[in-house]
């Protein structure tokens, strides 16, 4: 397809068909078995068209892709961390529980490998950039949690989050001596110890 044709509110239509296809495939199938001509061709656009009016490459679409759902994975912190009838520790392990099961829940969260191909293909300045998305998003939560960056900082809560979320997603290629058999037991039982800990540090009001 041409540009010729589209008017600003089709691209902008575009441009989002474009965010809630690819999470949408990218949450089941993961980004080795997710091609660019999948999400164009169920958008209904052409290659040309995409590099001409939206992204420079898969990887920046990728990346766009994340920050597109960080809004949606923070709704549901927000509606969480609301309500009065589930402890500060349940609060917390829920989200723990979404991020790790991450297909069951629609979301993208990306393995060691698609870590490293994304960061190959993106380049030092959007990665920087990217970087400075998931601290602002880390903070959000943690503020969420009336968890205070002096107990934990951002970062920390990120590396904490990801160090679950990785070995539960790549363990089964990368680690040949892990038990891939208790897979769900051990994500468990470190979900349920890093909420408990996160819920430690919850500021309780006087």
């Amino acid at each position: 397809m041409s540009k010729k044709g589209y008017s600003k509110q089709d691209r902008e239509r575009v441009g989002q068909d474009l965010l809630a296809v690819g999470l949408e495939m990218l949450s089941q199938r993961g980004l080795k078995n997710t091609k660019l001509q999948d999400i164009l061709q169920a958008v209904g656009i052409s290659k040309p068209f995409f590099y001409n009016n939206y992204y420079t490459s898969l990887a920046e679409l990728v990346i766009h892709i994340i920050n597109y759902e960080v809004p949606l994975l923070l709704q549901v912190v927000g509606e969480d961390a609301a309500r009065q009838d589930i402890t500060p520790e349940e609060k917390i392990e829920r989200l723990l529980y979404r991020v790790t099961h991450s297909r069951q829940h629609h979301l993208f969260v990306m393995t060691q490998e698609e870590e490293m191909w994304v960061y190959k293909h993106l380049g030092p300045e959007k990665f920087a950039t990217y970087q400075q998305g998931q601290v602002r998003l880390y903070e959000q939560v943690l503020s969420l949690w009336h968890i205070s960056q002096e107990k934990c900082t951002p970062k920390e809560l990120g590396n904490l989050i990801l160090s679950v979320v990785l070995i539960y997603n790549s363990a089964a290629r990368s680690l040949p001596f892990f038990f891939s058999e208790e897979l769900e037991r051990t994500a468990q039982a470190q979900v349920t110890a890093l909420s408990r800990y996160l819920a430690s540090l919850v500021d309780t009001e006087e």
